[in-house]
């Protein structure tokens, strides 16, 4: 991870808000979007038309009520290989009260993949996502840990404009994403070596494709979420590697929702400072911050947000076999 302090914070200047506009109108006519509103076939399978040159994954995580928590992403393919056959494999992540995590990564043959394009229905083997935006049924078959799960939406589905950030200044290259269920709720059944219990508690799930490797275009990034009352808020800075031939610049995003409202998505009044760096572990060490100050501030209207002590939940190699690049799941 390179230094912070050298990349560039976007102002918030008239022109860039007329470029962030120009930009955003050409993503919402590459991508067919009528629209603000997020509509079913956007969490279907994006990248069918050049899937031997893109990488995609429908990512979920579950806070549970008992102190434990739950991650699966169904993957095309490792999105540190844009370029290649598909390779789906299914992840899932339990961590139970104590701590104590669980990881399994599934890989399947290709044919063991299939997905709809006019909404969510994933299958990757046994593992199954099906949902409609509004409501989503999960299936998790791994070896010492299984899940079947619901999710009903809690706060409008979501996308940051287009949802597209573009790599290169002719835009051929670009990372995309939507957001279909920023807060719900989840009740279950998850089963961890061979012990059933009933589980509910809030959930989150996230759909990321893109048509370069993640690891050739960002250095590193923060993204959470919080729940805090009626209000939902989705936050993102990305931190670019050099891209567009203009260093490192920080990408902001954000969405703060009530149950039934957006109340803001507008990125470029968003700061974050952050301090109390620990290594990783090993064999990298790559450090990451205890504490993270998000600020949002526009004329009259402003909101700050604290990140304190999170905990690791798993670290996920994202390089390719040469210079590891890796990514950090923490739960606050």
């Amino acid at each position: 991870m390179e230094d912070d302090m050298h990349a560039i914070e976007l102002p918030d200047t008239p022109e860039l808000r007329t470029k962030f506009a120009e930009d955003g109108a050409y993503g919402m006519k590459l991508l067919g979007l009528a629209g603000p509103d997020v509509q079913p076939w956007e969490d279907g399978f994006r990248t069918h038309d050049i899937a031997e040159h893109s990488f995609e994954w429908w990512y979920f995580d579950m806070q549970l009520d008992d102190g434990s928590a739950l991650v699966a992403a169904f993957s095309t393919k490792p999105p540190a290989r844009a370029d290649g056959p598909i390779a789906p494999s299914v992840l899932i992540i339990h961590r139970d009260a104590q701590g104590t995590s669980i990881r399994e990564d599934i890989p399947q043959p290709p044919d063991a993949f299939s997905s709809a394009t006019d909404g969510c229905h994933v299958a990757i083997g046994d593992s199954h996502a099906i949902g409609d935006l509004a409501h989503y049924d999960l299936r998790m078959r791994g070896d010492r840990v299984q899940a079947d799960l619901v999710i009903d939406r809690a706060c409008p589905s979501w996308r940051p404009g287009a949802g597209m950030t573009f790599l290169d200044h002719a835009k051929r290259h670009y990372l995309a994403w939507v957001v279909p269920v920023p807060s719900g709720r989840v009740a279950g059944t998850v089963t961890v070596d061979g012990q059933a219990r009933q589980v509910t508690g809030a959930a989150y799930h996230d759909h990321n494709w893109g048509n370069r490797q993640m690891n050739a275009g960002l250095d590193h990034w923060y993204w959470g979420r919080a729940h805090i009352g009626g209000y939902t808020v989705v936050y993102a800075r990305l931190t670019t590697r050099g891209v567009l031939g203009v260093g490192q610049i920080h990408l902001p995003t954000v969405m703060l929702a009530t149950r039934d409202r957006l109340l803001t998505d507008d990125p470029l009044p968003l700061r974050l400072v952050t301090s109390g760096e620990v290594p990783g572990p090993a064999p990298e060490k790559q450090p990451y911050p205890t504490s993270l100050e998000w600020t949002w501030a526009h004329g009259d209207e402003h909101f700050r947000m604290s990140v304190s002590n999170p905990r690791l939940i798993e670290s996920l190699d994202m390089g390719d076999g040469g210079a590891s690049w890796r990514h950090r799941l923490l739960h606050a």
